[in-house]
């Protein structure tokens, strides 16, 4: 008999829109990606589905929940249905990866069945794992009707093998948009039909992540604007002078043009940096300083909040969506120290700052009073459990 195996790559995560090389890393569902998963759920709740499968990634794992649970089935996680392992790239800006590694980075984006990053594997051999592992689940579920959901270079990988291309025509597949669905058939005789792949037909345009990111050719890479981040090195003129510049314009909406002065600002960031380098870290667009971004490392220390510190992004840089990657440069540095919660605490006052943080996933859970004025508390939950 023949098994149905609709193959869907996850919901949006932290790492589409942080625009992070998330392989084996584990990250969280956005709230777009949250609404995504939704409506895949719906796609498939008037299928007959008998059972539904899973990378035990959490991204997959979520998203499996929302087509498995009005069918009343369990999540059946497979490890060999894991992304890519992307080795030393892991949790790293997309955009750093051209300046440090530009020739591998080439490679990746134009002869990507080639490119193996350091330690780590490539789309073939993730693709060939998880096709393995596909037609396992075809043989124990047989004559049945199967979801897999799985992430997007091993579903490209699955499908340039199932369609008996070869690794050199995998740029015929494409990318496929996040909860995007192929059909699968595997018959008694190994062969494979796929009636249709890559589809996304499911999702609204406003719950696109193809369409956020302006992503119109999903064979290369998005070319949509991208930032990588460096320490502040204060022993460097320019780095000093650009950081304590974007600093007032961080302070003066909250505390006034004459608050703090330059020599406090720069105790202030130095004492973050303490802790760890990158707390406060310019956002490079190319080799060009486009912004900034500082974690409060000292406040809070002993807890499980990490508290935000500041965000500026530099006029001619702004409106090109470098928020998100500003905040998924903090979840990344907080993750590694171990922190559960992602704080902001803008002046109520200053409506902008309050805007930017609830747009990137932050909620109010209380307000507080001092000699500054009044501020709202705001949190977003980074731990991935």
């Amino acid at each position: 008999m023949s098994t149905t195996i609709y193959l869907v790559r996850h919901a949006e995560a932290e790492g589409n829109i942080g625009r992070r090389c998330h392989g084996q890393y584990d990250s969280l569902l956005t709230r777009r990606g949250l609404e995504q998963a939704k409506v895949v759920g719906e796609r498939f709740r008037k299928e007959p589905i008998d059972a539904v499968y899973s990378s035990d990634l959490w991204r997959a794992r979520h998203t499996a929940l929302a087509i498995a649970e009005p069918h009343g089935l369990p999540v059946i996680e497979r490890k060999a249905l894991r992304e890519i392992d992307m080795g030393e790239w892991e949790d790293k800006a997309w955009a750093e990866l051209p300046v440090v590694q530009p020739e591998l980075y080439d490679t990746w984006c134009n002869r990507p069945w080639l490119c193996r990053a350091p330690g780590g594997e490539t789309i073939m051999e993730s693709g060939v794992r998880a096709l393995e592992e596909m037609r396992r689940i075809a043989r124990d579920e047989d004559g049945k009707t199967v979801v897999v959901v799985s992430h997007g270079s091993a579903i490209r990988g699955i499908l340039t093998r199932a369609l008996g291309l070869r690794d050199d025509e995998m740029m015929q597949v494409g990318w496929g948009d996040n909860t995007c669905v192929a059909k699968m058939i595997f018959h008694d005789d190994g062969s494979i039909e796929i009636p249709y792949r890559n589809d996304n037909s499911h999702l609204p345009k406003e719950l696109s992540t193809f369409y956020s990111l302006k992503w119109s050719d999903s064979v290369d890479v998005p070319a949509s604007p991208q930032m990588w981040f460096r320490p502040v090195n204060w022993d460097d003129a320019a780095d000093k002078a650009m950081a304590l510049d974007l600093f007032h314009q961080i302070y003066w909406p909250t505390y006034g043009k004459d608050t703090y002065t330059d020599a406090q600002i720069e105790a202030r960031l130095r004492g973050f940096q303490s802790v760890t380098p990158d707390a406060v870290s310019f956002g490079m667009v190319d080799r060009e300083i486009g912004g900034i971004i500082a974690i409060n490392t000292l406040e809070n220390r002993d807890t499980e909040i990490g508290e935000m510190g500041g965000t500026c992004i530099l006029e001619k840089f702004r409106g090109f969506g470098f928020g998100p990657q500003l905040i998924g440069n903090a979840v990344s540095v907080y993750r590694r120290m171990g922190k559960k919660v992602l704080q902001a605490t803008p002046a109520k006052h200053n409506p902008g700052a309050v805007k930017f943080y609830q747009r990137n996933g932050f909620d109010p859970v209380g307000e507080y009073t001092d000699e500054c004025g009044e501020f709202f508390i705001l949190q977003r939950n980074i731990e991935v459990k």
